[in-house]
């Protein structure tokens, strides 16, 4: 275990990458008009539910032609008063290299949103595009006030405003352009939040995160060389009732060469299987000099810090005031990753900074 200003780190190198996710549409929609007449960065809207409903994932308008990253966060009621503030929202997934349908029709956000809303709540959501290429990322259309958008027997959507990335300049009066996709009632075993591919020496580690379970018997992890043909890898148990933050993790000692893909599944006690996230994974990748990766962010006790140990040699922590505590955070160094314990820091944003590279954190 380590202390010090400089957390020095001897971390291995972070190869792999969320190219390819997988969201199951299915149940009802709900379809916001698309017909844009603005655009921004992101958009924010509140979906409340007549009804208790699972939101499964969105499409969006996007611009024609445009390729890019996106991210979706969501929070439990309303984004009004919190459309700046980082720390109300929690990271559901992103996509890295997202094609756009073309103006005015539905592209489909392969991100799993797997949120239920009970009958009588409100949840925000927050679709943004993340590539800073993009000026563009979601397309909009202006509104009058805080208003329905789009409703039905289930729900309805309201709202909504217009964010600069991440959680920037706000412009009110943005209706979301897009489609909710759902399902009636509360059919989820799980809370499910990541599933992360982390290549560590010559294996790969595999993690997930859950924040809830019900019914939860265990969990499978298939793996493919062509995201079509899948072989079971490995088993983990669940557990079983828990209403916690839950942390897995499993070693595929014998990675395959090239691309490859993860699928994870989990299985009630009932048998019941639920396909919860598909990731690729490039086994011959070289990472890039200045990348680094946080996991999990947001940050509820601890987080680890992949990148290159070149890269890592001189982390500093900043506070929202721009102090430097970086000593007063505890590290312990395994093999290819650090764990950073976090627990005494106050709810808010906080600034990461490696040799060349910063990144947002958020306590939780």
């Amino acid at each position: 275990m380590l202390k010090s200003t400089f957390l020095s780190v001897a971390c291995c190198l972070f190869i792999g990458h969320h190219a390819f996710t997988q969201c199951i549409a299915g149940g009802s929609n709900a379809v916001a008009p698309y017909a844009s007449n603005s655009s921004n960065k992101g958009v924010m809207f509140d979906i409340t539910a007549t009804n208790t409903v699972t939101i499964s994932c969105f499409d969006a308008n996007l611009p024609a032609l445009s390729v890019g990253g996106y991210e979706v966060y969501f929070k439990t009621g309303t984004y009004v008063g919190f459309e700046t503030n980082a720390a109300s929202w929690t990271l559901l997934g992103s996509e890295g290299s997202l094609l756009s349908i073309g103006l005015n029709l539905a592209t489909p956000i392969s991100v799993p949103v797997n949120k239920t809303i009970l009958a009588g709540q409100t949840y925000a959501f927050y679709i943004t595009a993340s590539n800073p290429i993009l000026s563009t990322g979601v397309l909009t259309t202006t509104n009058s006030g805080y208003s329905a958008i789009t409703s039905n027997s289930d729900l309805t959507v309201y709202g909504g405003a217009g964010i600069t990335y991440p959680f920037g300049t706000v412009t009110a009066n943005r209706a979301f352009n897009g489609t909710v996709h759902y399902i009636l009632g509360d059919p989820l075993p799980v809370e499910f939040l990541d599933f992360t591919a982390v290549k560590v020496d010559q294996s790969v580690l595999l993690e997930w995160e859950t924040e809830s379970e019900h019914h939860s018997d265990y969990f499978e992890v298939e793996r493919s060389l062509n995201g079509i043909d899948w072989n079971r890898l490995l088993t983990v148990k669940g557990a079983g009732e828990s209403s916690v933050k839950e942390i897995y993790q499993k070693m595929d000692d014998n990675p395959l060469d090239g691309i490859s893909y993860y699928r994870l599944n989990q299985y009630d006690f009932d048998g019941t299987k639920t396909s919860l996230k598909t990731i690729s994974f490039n086994n011959k990748v070289e990472i890039g000099e200045n990348d680094i990766r946080i996991f999990p962010n947001p940050i509820i006790d601890r987080f680890r810090v992949f990148g290159n140990q070149s890269e890592l040699e001189t982390l500093k922590v900043f506070n929202s005031v721009g102090e430097d505590i970086s000593g007063s955070l505890t590290m312990t160094c395994h093999e290819g990753f650090t764990d950073v314990v976090f627990k005494d820091q106050v709810e808010g944003v906080f600034i990461l900074k490696s040799k060349t590279n910063s990144q947002i954190l958020i306590k939780k």
